[in-house]
């Protein structure tokens, strides 16, 4: 298998794509890539100021490795949320060494001191669920207290095409309108998402990593197996494996046919108690924290 550039020895095979590179061409093949996403989509500019929402994992990794590369301001965020913690330190070094910065958050300051898998059996949902919302919370508090114009997320292919299949088999409205690679910022206070790696597959996404040398943790969640998107993700590779490019056309097929622009307009206001934008008088994060120190507060007694 040899390169399409140069005629050197692949490293890796794109057969969505019907084509082979070498490490060298395959950075240069994943960059275009990614700049190509950012302008096809508008997502942002080099006068953004960006905050990239960091596990320590391959994929946000990577997104804030090549954002830097490519001469955005960026600054990586860190949530821990009582799981799967990252090594703060090794984060820091990593910023150091692309000349950007580390921001850290403990979710416990904001959940009375609860770890999420705590907060999430007090509130009897899933911890999955009440992961997703305390980091969103967090996220968007941080950057709008900041002055960050973009949040982007290291979301790819296989992540975007898997929550597809499982919210078009679920009929999930909501979740289908918003399923974008870049939401806009509203002036009730949400900032702007953006997902740069979502043209990219997780392959690519691990090769890239892996070729760059760069530090990342495979350790994964616990409560992952609750999530039932890694279900569609493995029916997906299935599909791919014997039709490859299925993925990408699923999903960019899904954006072309723009079937929720008109409609659904949801209406937006600011919470009572914090301010964040919400479609009800008072958001979810501050009506599960009143639970929570309701809860805590029994326990003292």
């Amino acid at each position: 298998m040899k390169c399409r550039k140069c005629g050197k020895t692949a490293i890796i095979n794109l057969r969505h794509h019907n084509v082979a590179y070498c490490a060298e061409h395959f950075k240069e093949y994943f960059e275009k890539r990614v700049e190509m996403t950012i302008k096809k989509y508008s997502m942002f500019s080099r006068k953004d100021k960006i905050l990239v929402a960091v596990s320590g994992g391959k994929d946000s990794t990577t997104v804030w490795f090549v954002l830097a590369k490519l001469g955005y301001k960026v600054s990586g965020m860190n949530i821990d949320v009582g799981t799967v913690p990252a090594d703060v330190n090794k984060l820091k070094d990593f910023a150091s060494s692309i000349g950007s910065e580390l921001i850290t958050v403990d979710s416990r300051e904001l959940l009375e001191g609860l770890t999420v898998p705590e907060a999430a059996k007090i509130v009897k949902r899933p911890v999955c669920s009440v992961c997703g919302s305390v980091r969103r919370y967090i996220m968007n508090k941080v950057a709008s207290e900041n002055g960050f114009t973009v949040l982007v997320t290291g979301h790819n292919l296989d992540d975007e095409a898997s929550f597809l299949l499982g919210n078009l088999l679920n009929w999930n409205l909501d979740y289908l309108r918003r399923q974008k690679p870049v939401l806009p910022a509203t002036e009730e206070g949400f900032s702007k998402k953006a997902k740069p790696l979502v043209l990219l597959t997780e392959k690519e996404t691990f090769t890239y990593a892996f070729i760059n040398n760069l530090p990342f943790s495979e350790e994964i969640c616990p409560y992952s197996k609750e999530a039932t998107s890694l279900h569609y993700k493995h029916m997906l590779n299935e599909i791919e494996l014997k039709h490859p490019g299925t993925k990408l056309r699923f999903y960019d097929g899904f954006q072309k046919a723009n079937l929720f622009e008109d409609n659904m307009v949801v209406e937006l206001k600011k919470c009572n108690v914090c301010g964040y934008p919400t479609t009800t008088d008072v958001c979810s994060f501050c009506r599960m924290k009143e639970r929570l120190k309701s809860a805590v507060g029994e326990q003292k007694v």
